[in-house]
């Protein structure tokens, strides 16, 4: 618990404080992430992709686009063992676009667009890292709770915001194993931090980028995918045929971010 002495008795990491500390929303880094992931790899027109990244970032691939959906259990920076004994503020789901970006002879992922249905994780997203994170309904075929994922069997996800469609995907398990494709590590993400001037000055711009630790990918499956989007923000990428999907259990570590970049814009 942290306390604000300019603030008299108000404690806490995050909004909102008071004296007990235990209302924030959300607690300090490291937040540690387990749970399970479905993820569609797809070439998307080049062109739009790199209108999408803020500078210093240049694409690192040719169009390549991630679209993952996560469900997911998460700290929130409060500690795992509370975190299980709180399922109603710790478990969430998590729909990601992540473009591949490189900052020099870094690659990694921006995400541009991502929906949740946390408030601590969207709070902490937009206020603290500058992920975009909206609010969603997100939903995921779980794998057999019995036999477990089999050759043959249907992983669905869908998202949908304010009653629309946002975007669908489908993955028909093939064979046990890993992504054959060429792609950046789930290490390194890139994100823009906005943050507009009550007063009315200017809006500030700040690139970072955050080191994803103690990855841990197990029990991989991949096969044949099929990915649709609906929301208007999605088809500029005029995604092309899907690559290849994945089902897999999933853990991470999202400690501090490196500031790449600061801007500053007018108002507008």
């Amino acid at each position: 618990m942290e306390r604000n002495e300019g603030q008299g008795s108000l404690a806490g990491f995050a909004a909102p404080l008071d004296p007990s500390g235990t209302a924030s929303l959300y607690g300090p880094p490291p937040w540690h992430f387990r749970g399970r992931s479905v993820t569609v790899l797809a070439r998307c027109d080049p062109d739009a992709v790199a209108a999408l990244l803020p500078k210093p970032l240049e694409p690192a691939d040719d169009g390549l686009v991630r679209f993952t959906v996560h469900d997911l259990l998460c700290d929130i920076g409060l500690g795992m063992d509370r975190a299980v004994r709180n399922p109603e503020r710790c478990t969430l789901r998590e729909a990601v676009v992540a473009v591949a970006a490189r900052h020099g002879d870094r690659a990694g992922y921006y995400d541009p667009f991502l929906w949740c249905d946390s408030d601590a994780e969207i709070a902490v997203g937009r206020e603290m890292f500058g992920w975009p994170q909206v609010r969603a309904e997100i939903w995921l075929t779980p794998p057999d709770p019995i036999h477990g994922p089999a050759a043959g069997d249907v992983l669905a996800a869908k998202v949908s915001r304010l009653g629309r469609p946002v975007f669908e995907m489908e993955l028909t398990l093939e064979r046990a194993g890993d992504f054959t494709p060429e792609i950046p590590a789930f290490a390194t993400f890139y994100t823009m931090r906005v943050l507009p001037d009550p007063t009315g000055g200017p809006t500030v711009r700040e690139v970072y980028a955050s080191e994803m630790s103690d990855v841990e990918v197990h029990a991989p499956w991949t096969g044949n995918a099929r990915l649709l989007v609906h929301a208007p923000e999605l088809t500029a990428l005029m995604p092309g045929n899907a690559i290849a999907g994945r089902a897999n259990a999933i853990a991470w570590t999202k400690t501090a971010s490196t500031l790449l970049a600061r801007t500053e814009a007018p108002q507008s």
